[in-house]
């Protein structure tokens, strides 16, 4: 008789933090807010800032160049605006399906609901972003970097939750702007996010790393979100957008932190529900496989059988002997 399968989130293999760890990654917080980021933000001009406004889209600026996706698969949107500052290197981005080659320390306003992408330029090129995500829920900054040698990665995460009254209302400021239908003021754009910048510098000096969002702790609320909705089929831009990140971050997040694919994470846990259901229930195959989201039962079947090594209706008989 087969054995069950054991949850698969139990052989998620999520790393267990020391004060050694910690220590390195708050000190290299500091020093990049400290050193980087306010020093990029303190030289903003207004030609390096670009959004979907005419004669200021990154295609306007920098000039025309075919772009395509080298990351996950295709441009994507959200429900809230984000603004994707280059502050280290070259890389090509796409706004509304137009692409250009950013340079360092460009900015481009992403309204919400327009689609924007990134890629490297060649894989010897290496870059570095950071994204202020604007969501009014969950605000927060997340710094991603690319290199030949080591693909995409993850810096840091930190939230924009809790802050004092001034950065508030000029983080309501900078998604005024990106609602508007003209480029922000340049002098009050950079006076916003050098308050913001300040405001998570000192909050990182006083220890606050409570409010910081960690690796691990993204992956778990992605794991959460997907165990949670595994009687459905899943897009990857689904979950990244639950957790307020862009798909490519996720996946390479993801399984930085798990050692497993994020795509094969979603089906696994789909099939664990499939392997509730045909062990408790008396559905049919076809019943499970609808309730399941797919839309016939011979894809179902296919998908079990990768994932148990047996087709549903075997592995059913031999859980019931």
């Amino acid at each position: 008789m087969m054995r069950g399968f054991a949850p698969l989130s139990h052989n998620l293999p999520v790393p267990k933090s020391n004060s050694d760890h910690a220590d390195a990654e708050s000190l290299a917080l500091k020093r990049f807010i400290g050193q980087d980021l306010i020093g990029v933000l303190g030289r903003l001009h207004d030609d390096a800032v670009m959004g979907p406004w005419r004669a200021s889209h990154p295609q306007d600026r920098r000039g025309a160049r075919a772009f395509q996706s080298a990351l996950y698969g295709d441009d994507h949107a959200h429900g809230h605006a984000e603004l994707c500052l280059l502050i280290e290197g070259r890389c090509r981005f796409s706004l509304a399906q137009r692409g250009a080659i950013l340079e360092s320390g460009d900015l481009v306003v992403c309204p919400a609901g327009i689609s924007h992408a990134e890629a490297f330029v060649t894989r010897k090129t290496d870059y570095r972003l950071v994204w202020w995500s604007l969501n009014e829920a969950d605000p927060s900054v997340h710094v991603t970097r690319y290199s030949g040698s080591e693909g995409f990665a993850f810096d840091h995460r930190m939230s924009l939750a809790a802050l004092p009254a001034e950065p508030r209302r000029r983080l309501a400021r900078l998604r005024d702007w990106a609602a508007a239908d003209r480029p922000p003021p340049i002098d009050g754009l950079r006076e916003a996010l050098l308050t913001l910048a300040l405001a998570l510098f000192r909050r990182a000096i006083d220890g606050g790393n409570a409010p910081m969002d960690t690796r691990e702790v993204i992956v778990q609320r992605a794991i959460t979100f997907v165990q949670d909705h595994s009687d459905r089929a899943l897009s990857l831009a689904e979950v990244a957008g639950e957790v307020h990140v862009s798909p490519n971050y996720l996946t390479s997040l993801f399984r930085s932190v798990t050692g497993k694919s994020l795509g094969r994470f979603i089906s696994d846990e789909r099939m664990q529900r499939a392997s509730g259901l045909l062990e408790s229930t008396e559905l049919t195959i076809k019943e499970v496989a609808g309730q399941l989201g797919f839309a016939d039962s011979y894809t179902f079947s296919r998908t079990f059988k990768t994932f148990s090594g047996e087709a549903p209706s075997r592995w059913r008989e031999t859980r019931r002997v």
